[in-house]
């Protein structure tokens, strides 16, 4: 009996358990603000951190149905050194522009129920 409630279980919860890959149209971009924060360091108040904060628009397509192109526009770099979160962050003009044509490369991925987050940028 036991058997039978969990092989119905598992396939009840395969059933419901699916990937849902992105639904974009083909015609269309769509922009998204994106930002990220990465810091090293012990993440206590008033310890000493380091890092770097990345702004940028995000442009997503669909060039096919499973293909999509992802690229960064307008990328901008903080830098951060010093205690945490007191000191603030610092704009990274050098870094921004020596790393703008490496970050501003498309990037394809693809999608499908059973493969996820293949990525392809040209070099």
């Amino acid at each position: 009996m036991r058997a039978v409630v969990l092989a119905l279980t598992v396939a009840l919860v395969e059933k419901y358990s699916t990937f849902s890959v992105p639904e974009f149209a083909l015609d269309k971009t769509y922009v998204y603000k994106y930002e990220a924060l990465l810091l090293g360091g012990l993440p206590h108040e008033g310890l000493a951190r380091a890092g770097i904060k990345v702004s940028s628009k995000v442009l997503l397509s669909a060039v096919t149905e499973h293909t999509f192109l992802m690229k960064l526009m307008d990328p901008l770099l903080h830098e951060y050194a010093g205690i945490w979160p007191k000191d603030p962050f610092v704009t990274a003009t050098k870094l921004t522009s020596a790393l703008a044509a490496q970050l501003q490369i498309p990037i394809k991925t693809l999608a499908w129920h059973t493969l996820r987050g293949v990525l392809n940028a040209q070099r």
